[in-house]
């Protein structure tokens, strides 16, 4: 027996049998947690607090039953999706999940305020971002393609020459318009996207306050009237204060959160195929 026990293969046989053992153990265990759902009290109360917030009341004692069942279910599912592996390649858990980690990079504390003079240097480096542009106000009699056909020019012609003998019957002229007759305070970005490029660049440059046309736009072809002119402006650094460091923390935080994510991505090599050469692009 004694030379029995010191033979190397009774010593391997032993060892798998332990090892073998000690896998089976550890699968046990393993499955046995897989299978084991904990719900805390505070997992209860973050769900409490997700009720509340889309419901607008505290839960009652069924509500709290009915969150707790939704979440071993979910949680049930879950676990039985990951078994499966549908998880995987699954563009959009793929996405849910990298969603998840940009809101964990993004979830810092905001950057300190600079000093007075860090943040004026920084306001007249970006002092664009503060103007306020030029803006035009006018009116603006519409003739409808539909409407007037080929005679859209000769009808537009005859309303001018009414108008700059009548000029008070202009809301009576023309064809009706599914936007507003007159318009307040618009700069050239904002008359750009209601009518198109040609007709903003017809109102920023007409002169004087007299009818004007035919100008053409996304619609059809109008009269226009300059009422007013809001010149372009800079506000002085001490008018704006708040807005500025609130522009600059937007900016800072950003910047913050692009560093936090390049941090992450050097972590990892990066091989790119290049499948047309079939090279790897690094």
């Amino acid at each position: 027996m004694t030379k029995l026990t010191r033979e190397p293969l009774v010593h391997f046989i032993i060892l798998g049998a332990l090892l073998f053992a000690g896998h089976m153990l550890w699968q046990a265990h393993v499955t046995k947690a897989n299978h084991t759902i904990t719900v805390t009290a505070e997992e209860m109360e973050r769900q409490a607090l997700i009720f509340a917030g889309e419901n607008r009341r505290q839960p009652t004692d069924e509500d709290l039953k009915a969150l707790l069942f939704s979440h071993i279910e979910e949680e049930v599912l879950m676990r039985e999706a990951q078994n499966l592996g549908l998880g995987e390649d699954d563009t959009i858990i793929r996405r849910r999940l990298a969603q998840k980690m940009r809101f964990i990079i993004e979830d810092v504390d905001a950057p300190a305020l600079p000093e007075t003079g860090e943040l004026k240097s920084w306001y007249e480096a970006n002092i664009d971002k503060f103007i306020s542009p030029e803006t035009r106000s006018f009116s603006h009699v519409y003739f409808s393609p539909e409407a007037q056909g080929d005679d859209i020019d000769a009808a537009a012609q005859t309303a001018l020459t009414q108008l700059q003998s009548t000029p008070s019957n202009w809301e009576s002229l023309g064809d009706p318009f599914m936007l507003r007759r007159e318009f307040k305070n618009l700069s050239a970005v904002d008359i750009t996207r209601l009518f198109g490029p040609d007709f903003a660049k017809s109102i920023f440059s007409a002169k004087g306050t007299d009818w004007q046309g035919p100008v053409e736009s996304a619609f059809g072809v109008h009269l226009i009237r300059l009422d007013n002119i809001t010149p372009k402006t800079t506000p002085a650094f001490e008018d704006i204060r708040s807005e500025v460091q609130a522009a600059w923390l937007e900016q800072a935080q950003r910047a913050a959160n692009q560093d936090a994510l390049k941090d992450l991505i050097q972590k990892y090599k990066v091989d790119v195929l290049d499948e047309t050469e079939n090279t790897i692009a690094k």
